[in-house]
């Protein structure tokens, strides 16, 4: 991002530069001169000190204004460069805070789960002490149990990675409470054409547009090396001659036009350059668009297919957890064995870790839907203790 602070900075010094042609020049000049005059017995010294001050000012010159007319599309490209950058940084931010929020509780429930096991595998001990299970139900309590002792390694080894990831992207580390903020627009609204038709707002397409506008000038501006100048000239001097005590002032005004006539194909040649250029530019539009199509219709699918997952997953969890509180009843007045209770707590975790992964890849979803339309902005968020619109 400071690339693109520095690039935009560069670009704003254009502004000066090009309104600095069309301002007059105003030059002082001093000039000392000695003349030597030699002849067969004799010779002439003559010593003179002029002093000047000369102005020009361009009256009519049409390469200099259509450069005048780029500054503004140039710099407000590197403007929208800037304003990309951001939203890219952002959204890398909310991917890394997303990350870190899903490995927390997903540790959680691993740590939950672990728990769970423990237990699981204390009353399978007290169970078989008494006689009322075999040796093999204790087993596989304590199989499930290294099961879910690596599962929670595994889970917090992925915190340890997605805290390390946030603080590589925010410079900080990741604070103990720390939430996102809402949308003030629910994302899921709005048919396709609807994102589509704001593909022209992202960063890069009005970047790309504005510099489109750029080559156009410049093709205009090369054209422009066939038109006349026309400029006003004055300027005032005055001259010391140490000779005598002469001196003498001189005063000049005038207009000068000057007609290209020939320039060895130069203008020409820079023009078909520009057009060539102007073409490129056209053809990176094109690109751009057909890009930003396939990003916007694939992150509206991606939203879609993780909302009809949040759906599907709601009911696996809701029916696991049926399931296992239905075998744990007829595991406590045992018609049912433990390994179909250790079954069940299992398939009932399995849910639940994907409801959580779900609930933040659709969250993240939301996010990138406003991103590849270039909308993600703070106008569109409600920060944690904010009142919406």
């Amino acid at each position: 991002m400071s690339a693109a602070q520095a690039n935009l900075q560069a670009a704003r010094e254009r502004l000066p530069q090009s309104r600095a042609a069309l301002l007059p020049t105003v030059t002082a000049n001093v000039t000392p001169n000695k003349l030597v005059n030699r002849w067969d017995g004799g010779e002439q010294n003559q010593q003179t000190l002029v002093a000047g001050l000369s102005l020009s000012q361009i009256l009519y010159n049409r390469v200099a204004l259509l450069a005048f007319a780029q500054t503004t599309p140039w710099i407000a490209a590197y403007a929208d460069d800037l304003d990309g950058m951001v939203q890219t940084v952002f959204f890398q931010v909310v991917q890394a805070v997303v990350n870190a929020l899903q490995a927390q509780e997903i540790a959680q429930l691993a740590e939950n789960n672990l728990q769970l096991m423990r237990r699981h595998l204390q009353s399978s001990e007290a169970r078989y002490r008494v006689g009322e299970i075999t040796r093999t139900s204790v087993s596989q309590a304590e199989a499930r149990l290294a099961v879910a002792q690596a599962d929670v390694t595994r889970a917090n080894n992925d915190l340890a990675v997605a805290r390390s990831n946030f603080f590589a992207i925010v410079g900080m580390a990741l604070p103990e409470q720390i939430t996102l903020p809402a949308l003030r627009q629910a994302t899921e609204e709005g048919e396709l054409a609807f994102w589509i038709g704001q593909l022209e707002q992202r960063p890069d397409m009005r970047a790309a547009e504005k510099r489109l506008t750029v080559s156009t000038l410049a093709v205009q501006q090369e054209e422009a090396g066939h038109w006349p100048t026309l400029s006003l000239t004055s300027g005032v001097n005055h001259t010391w001659q140490r000779s005598t005590i002469d001196q003498m002032e001189g005063y000049n005004l005038g207009m000068k036009l000057e007609v290209p006539v020939f320039s060895g194909g130069m203008t020409v040649s820079k023009t078909v350059e520009a057009q060539a250029k102007r073409a490129a530019q056209q053809a990176e539009v094109d690109r751009l668009r057909r890009l930003a199509y396939q990003e916007i219709e694939k992150a509206r699918l991606d939203l879609l297919t993780n909302q009809a997952l949040a759906t599907s997953l709601q009911s696996s969890v809701t029916a696991a957890r049926m399931a296992r509180d239905g075998v744990e009843r007829e595991y406590r007045v045992g018609t049912r064995p433990i390994l179909d209770l250790l079954d069940a707590e299992h398939e009932l975790f399995s849910y639940l870790t994907e409801q959580a992964k779900n609930r933040y890849t659709l969250t993240l979803a939301r996010f990138h839907m406003l991103a590849v339309v270039g909308r993600l902005t703070m106008e569109e968020l409600v920060l944690p203790g904010a009142s919406g619109p």
